[in-house]
């Protein structure tokens, strides 16, 4: 189990997979809170309980990798995990956490393969720093991420406070699940974790009204 601090609230944070046999796994997030933040019994915090920000995420684009996704917000289960991508090509944003754009890590999970090929972050190993995110929010903003680095953590040592930890500035976690797969388990054996950090310019929409990637001054 890796503990995760978001917005003040402990977390625990479990990556796992699932898989049918003879084809790909399947690589998911799930957030549990801890024994000291669990829901009540009595049904959870359900998804259409939470009220959105107007800076919720609704869309991802990384062009480097060939993403252009829809977000959803994610909210906790009865049992205190959390919802997965309703579909393998949306990524999920946990909405109980950091918003993208404010001070601290927000979190955005997707998929690396499904029953039928791969997902929305099969492709997230191949960025490098330098490359462009950019997040759309509810309120029009375009908000441009840089990546800075890429780490495969064992899931058995995941590095909690280095990930989830307060960030003095504005960052983005984008993770998946990677590495070998364990067929005993149905999990992947390691986790993706993508940094990157907001660039103060903000994004721009091209003369066909899609959404245009800058590099750095």
């Amino acid at each position: 189990m890796r503990r995760l601090v978001a917005n003040g609230v402990f977390l625990a944070i479990l990556l796992a997979g699932t898989v049918a046999a003879t084809v790909a796994g399947v690589g998911y997030q799930a957030i549990r809170h801890s024994v000291a933040h669990r829901p009540g019994a009595a049904g959870g915090r359900a998804l259409g309980m939470v009220a959105l920000p107007p800076g919720a995420p609704v869309r991802l684009r990384i062009s480097a990798i060939g993403v252009n996704a829809a977000i959803e917000p994610l909210g906790l289960l009865a049992d205190g995990t959390l919802q997965p991508p309703s579909a393998w090509q949306a990524a999920g944003w946990y909405a109980g956490g950091v918003t993208p754009g404010d001070v601290g890590p927000a979190v955005i999970a997707g998929h690396v393969d499904s029953i039928s090929g791969p997902a929305v972050f099969y492709r997230l190993r191949q960025l490098r720093p330098g490359d462009l995110a950019l997040v759309q929010s509810r309120d029009g903003r375009l908000l441009t991420f840089v990546v800075d680095s890429l780490a495969v953590y064992p899931k058995i040592a995941f590095p909690s406070a280095a990930v989830y930890g307060p960030t003095p500035l504005a960052t983005l976690r984008l993770i998946t699940c990677t590495g070998d797969f364990d067929w005993h388990a149905h999990t992947y054996l390691d986790n993706l974790v993508v940094s990157a950090h907001l660039r103060t310019r903000p994004a721009s929409r091209g003369a066909d009204g899609q959404l245009a990637d800058h590099t750095d001054d």
